[in-house]
């Protein structure tokens, strides 16, 4: 790799994370992969209670999560009940990327809760409150699952955990991403 090359690398990863004299300093010497040199001070003291206590954590949010989704489900059914839908079909619910409740399914079910959905406002609410809940859960499970395999290198090769990582090469605009 030539300085130009390392310019551009420095640049590059600076557009993406605003974080130049890491870059520099990252692009010119070559350091370990031991977990205390991919964090220093704050963030490895945190990172090391979240693998002490996010198991606890974890299951935490999960039972919540599962309290809260039966709560869910009671006032959904409760209004299909009142609105005599009867669901014949699966139906797929999820957020848009604007935060509005989606459903797929049939045609004539996906309308009637969506009818449904749109009489009762909480449910709406409610399904976002469960689905920051999962993120929230999830990724302190991913977090826990990413601090131990830091800190058995031995085995990263073997965990799928890390082939979520990307990098897309598109020169300045290159990228890295977790999918």
């Amino acid at each position: 790799m030539n300085s130009n090359s390392q310019n551009h690398l420095a640049s590059m990863v600076h557009l993406q994370s605003g974080a130049s004299a890491a870059v520099t300093a990252a692009v010119e010497s070559d350091f370990g992969t031991e977990p205390s040199t991919l964090l220093a001070g704050r963030a490895s003291r945190a990172l090391q209670n979240l693998a002490r206590d996010g198991n606890e954590l974890s299951q935490a949010l999960e039972e919540r999560l599962d309290s809260l989704q039966e709560s869910f489900m009671a006032l959904l059914y409760g209004q299909m009940e009142t609105g005599k839908l009867d669901l014949e079909e699966r139906l797929h619910l999820y957020l848009s990327p604007e935060g509005r409740l989606v459903v797929e399914g049939s045609d004539n079910d996906t309308e009637k809760v969506c009818e449904i959905i749109s009489r009762k406002p909480a449910l709406q609410r409610r399904f976002q409150e469960l689905a920051r809940l999962a993120l929230l859960s999830h990724g302190v499970e991913v977090a826990c699952q990413a601090h131990t395999a830091l800190q058995e290198p031995e085995q990263e090769a073997e965990n799928p955990l890390f082939s979520r990582y990307h990098m897309c090469l598109k020169g300045p605009l290159s990228h890295f991403y977790v999918r």
